[in-house]
């Protein structure tokens, strides 16, 4: 699978988990109260964070192909 659609399908899956299956607000809850530059900067970094554990769960699989 390309690097792009692991991007997407992890962007799209946070997406998701913020605006739809957050409906009752328990997850991303405390962030509603924050400013926007806040909220965007935590979503970025758990973008960030999800990125790096993806690849650094997948590296030893990848690793032959480097």
């Amino acid at each position: 699978m390309g690097l792009l659609m692991i991007a997407a399908i992890i962007t799209f899956s946070v997406i998701l988990d913020y605006f739809i299956f957050d409906y009752d607000d328990k997850h991303w809850g405390w962030l509603k109260k924050a400013s926007k530059p806040v909220r965007r900067s935590v979503i970025g970094c758990y973008l960030l964070m999800s990125f790096v554990i993806y690849f650094g769960l997948s590296l030893p699989y990848i690793k032959p192909f480097l």
